[in-house]
């Protein structure tokens, strides 16, 4: 080969005398009951979670991939876990729950029962405040240590992206109704509305000026001023 010395670089690295892992080299993999379609949430200590289809949420060693735990759901786990302050693994499921775990047991510490199947990975704002979307067509805001609604936002189609938080706690999240809306994160009551051709199913970006950046089914991106929602 033209450079046979390429191999001995790719196989072995040395930083300040201590060898380092190749890059791009597997490290471990975990094999599920199901598909993995849930983006994996990384803990204070290393800790991997991720959901799949078997119905199940999993933590695994970040450096062994050997499972700590597993909690069993009643519906397959497309959603992406979401993590609290102390750990807590916040994720739905399409049984229509959202659940809170105790995230060094897997115990559950509480749960919620929406009224449709729950693909939208929780945001969480203020004091712990759990915020997602529900195919019943409906925003949740939930106490992050009861489990309480605290309220919820009616919309005239299914929820399924995941909500952003503006600094001032404004919740803007999409819905199958074509519209993108802006929430008070206290009061679930309704800033504004922002109207496009087609279903949002994007989760919406914030840009560091508060504009909300979000995609349409109408096959358009779109930036609107986050404070008035006005099409930037």
């Amino acid at each position: 080969p033209p450079f046979p010395f390429l191999p001995f670089l790719l196989s072995v690295a040395a930083v300040d005398g201590k060898e380092k892992a190749p890059v791009g080299r597997l490290l471990w993999s975990f094999e599920t009951g199901g598909m993995v379609r849930s983006s994996p949430a990384v803990g204070s200590d290393g800790t991997v979670y991720a959901g799949s289809t078997d119905h199940k949420v999993y933590a695994l060693d970040g450096k062994t991939g050997k499972k700590k735990w597993e909690f069993a759901t009643g519906g397959d786990v497309l959603a992406s876990p979401s993590l609290g302050v102390d750990d807590t693994v916040y994720v739905g499921s399409e049984d229509k729950k959202m659940y809170a775990l105790d995230g060094k047991t897997g115990k559950k510490k509480w749960e919620f029962a929406a009224e449709d199947r729950v693909f939208s990975s929780p945001a969480i704002g203020k004091n712990e405040t759990i915020l997602f979307g529900s195919m019943d067509d409906k925003i949740y805001a939930l106490n992050g240590l009861t489990g309480a609604k605290l309220w919820e936002f009616k919309s005239a189609g299914w929820v399924g992206a995941s909500p952003a938080i503006g600094q001032d706690g404004t919740i803007y999240l999409g819905s199958e109704d074509k519209k993108l809306y802006a929430l008070d994160g206290v009061t679930g009551k309704k800033k504004w509305e922002f109207s496009t051709k087609g279903r949002i199913s994007s989760s919406p970006a914030i840009g560091v000026d508060g504009t909300v950046y979000f995609g349409s089914d109408d096959h358009s991106l779109y930036a609107v001023d986050g404070n008035t929602g006005k099409k930037k």
